[in-house]
């Protein structure tokens, strides 16, 4: 009866956030504070109950992390503990206004409006969107693989990917690169859309659904479901935050339009193509199961009430060894540590799942903020994201398009929980890659303005007389 109780409060106070913030300020789907709250709902809110009615459907650690009875017996205290996390996000998400519009004025930006319809974007956008498709041949050479096209878009290679990822993290950065370059072009397509007309029109459809396709493709035949919900979700997100910008009501009738449409999709990759991905049988149980396991917080937080003391305290170096390795060379510095980060919280409360070498399972941004500083780092960590969120939502609320496309990147790796060291890795890469994107064009816009084209720009500026 504790446990139903606890669950409601948890299900109460996401709603009473979620209805409070959206009476002071107008929603953007890009906000990353729902992208926590999205996290915080799934791992606290839906895993208990999915729990209660079918604990094999929402347990997915009882050999290496709690027995059936030690889950049951410390969850209750585990609901309490996320609470705690979700006060502290709560005050730095509602009262903290004034030190979140100081960090808004100083994030770094730049104006892509200016670059968008240049050569050098396009340039810059194939070249990331290859990248891709090279990391995964590059994959596909270094473990031998050969097989036909059909057997690779199955993503049934994935553990023998995964199997050489040791050493070869350029191949995944390179993946990477294809999901920044996809953002770029939908960003240009929708924020500076161009009229065609005629073939012009047809062929350009065929240009936006041939990348779409291709950057798809690229992360099924690497059965990557993550990846691909997040280059589905791009266009989508952009789309409805810029038509929203641009008008107020606008919103209110585009999200609910096709927002069921992204719901089904999600449902769909995170379920039951999930399933077939690792060839598993395909049932309700085993799709709720699937669907609901990226987001395994849950018996990680029992068994860090349990486990972690003031003595195992890591003070902060899972976050600043993810941020400072998880993008660091191997193969220029072959010093780089085999497990660093989160995986060192992994390993100190579920050894046995070293046992899975090719896998990682984080616990979650809660349990990281608590294994770093206490219960201080409960309450601090995520007051501070949320100020952060709060900076991020007002350069998104100024039109920003070079956030816009941030957040499409960064909004479901958020929304995935898993932890802040990783996800604020992938963002400084974000955030690196499309500096020198932006860097880049300036240069080839500067080195195009040479003094023999400037009169001929003049010239063309006049009326022709032979008109």
């Amino acid at each position: 009866m504790r446990l139903v109780i606890l669950i409601a409060l948890n299900f109460a106070a996401v709603a009473a956030l979620f209805f409070f913030r959206n009476r002071r300020r107008p929603f953007r789907i890009l906000d990353p504070a729902w992208a926590f709250l999205s996290g915080y709902f799934m791992n606290y809110c839906v895993r208990p109950t999915v729990y209660l009615f079918d604990p094999e459907a929402a347990s997915f650690y009882k050999e290496t992390l709690n027995t059936d009875a030690a889950l049951r017996a410390g969850l209750p205290g585990a609901l309490l503990f996320a609470m705690t996390g979700l006060l502290g996000f709560a005050i730095g998400d509602l009262y903290c206004e004034r030190t979140a519009r100081r960090i808004s004025r100083r994030l770094p930006t730049a104006d892509l409006g200016r670059l968008a319809n240049s050569r050098s974007y396009l340039l810059a956008k194939i070249l990331l969107g290859v990248a891709g498709v090279v990391g995964l041949w590059g994959f596909i050479r270094d473990t031998g693989w050969s097989g036909s096209l059909p057997e690779l878009l199955t993503g049934f290679q994935r553990d023998t990917f995964l199997g050489i990822i040791f050493g070869h993290g350029y191949w995944t950065f390179a993946m990477q690169l294809s999901i920044v370059g996809w953002a770029l072009m939908c960003a240009q397509w929708i924020a500076y859309p161009k009229k065609h007309r005629g073939w012009r029109r047809v062929t350009f459809a065929a240009w936006r659904y041939a990348w779409l396709i291709l950057s798809t493709l690229v992360w099924v035949a690497f059965g990557e479901r993550s990846a691909i919900l997040t280059v589905l979700f791009v266009p989508f997100a952009i789309f409805v935050t810029v038509k929203s910008l641009a008008s107020k009501d606008e919103n209110q009738r585009i999200l609910p339009r096709r927002a069921w449409i992204l719901g089904l999709i999600f449902v769909l990759i995170a379920g039951p193509v999930g399933l077939l991905m690792k060839q598993k049988e395909v049932t309700s149980s085993a799709i709720i199961a699937m669907a609901i396991s990226a987001w395994d917080s849950m018996e990680f937080t029992v068994a860090a009430g349990d486990q972690l003391g003031f003595r195992d305290l890591f003070w902060g170096r899972s976050y600043v060894s993810d941020i400072v390795y998880t993008w660091y060379p191997r193969a220029l510095f072959p010093n780089k540590p085999e497990r660093y980060g989160a995986v060192l919280l992994q390993d100190r409360l579920a050894p046995d799942l070293m046992e899975f070498p090719n896998a990682t399972f984080p616990p979650g941004i809660l349990v990281e903020a608590f294994a770093n500083f206490w219960y201080v780092g409960l309450f601090v960590i995520p007051l501070l994201l949320a100020v952060f969120c709060r900076a991020v939502y007002f350069r998104i609320q100024a039109r920003d398009l070079f956030w816009i496309v941030q957040m499409a990147l960064f909004f479901p790796q958020l929304a995935s929980f898993r932890s802040l060291g990783w996800e604020f890795a992938a963002l400084f890469l974000n955030l690196l890659v499309l500096a020198l994107v932006v860097s880049f064009c300036r240069v080839a816009g500067f080195l195009a303005l040479t003094p023999a084209q400037v009169p001929l720009q003049i010239r063309s500026s006049q009326p022709n007389p032979g008109c």
